[in-house]
């Protein structure tokens, strides 16, 4: 029996990258489901258990490293082990360290090449998470 496709909460308040990001974990053969803002990522975390977050940095209201923490703190193991992938257009040393200190699993830098994020992807699911 085939093993069920790997869900991926795709996490961005642009609807033009949502829609990409999806377009390419799809073709990727995932699951994906989708938040408009940090309120809403949330939400379907808590209601979907995802495999995977790929969680904007940038954001109106709760912003990605809120969102981040806030999974983080969460008693529910399934919840607050969930790999999470940043997605930013900052990509200054600070900011990549100041995710990383919040429990990022890996990020990708905006703009970016839709292989390299289908390959960072199956790193994170392989268990080879390295940026």
């Amino acid at each position: 029996m085939a093993e069920p496709a790997k869900s991926v909460l795709v996490v961005d308040d642009n609807e033009d990258i949502r829609g990409l990001l999806s377009l390419v974990l799809q073709k990727e053969g995932y699951e994906v489901h989708t938040a408009e803002d940090g309120a809403q990522a949330l939400e379907k975390t808590y209601e979907t258990k995802p495999d995977l977050i790929l969680l904007d940095v940038m954001m109106p209201g709760l912003s990605g490293l809120e969102v981040l923490s806030t999974i983080r703190e969460h008693k529910d193991k399934k919840v607050n082990q969930v790999p999470i992938m940043m997605i930013t257009a900052k990509s200054t040393i600070d900011d990549i360290d100041a995710a990383v200190e919040l429990g990022a699993s890996s990020y990708i830098v905006k703009p970016f090449r839709p292989a390299n994020l289908a390959e960072k992807v199956q790193a994170i699911f392989d268990g080879e998470i390295a940026d």
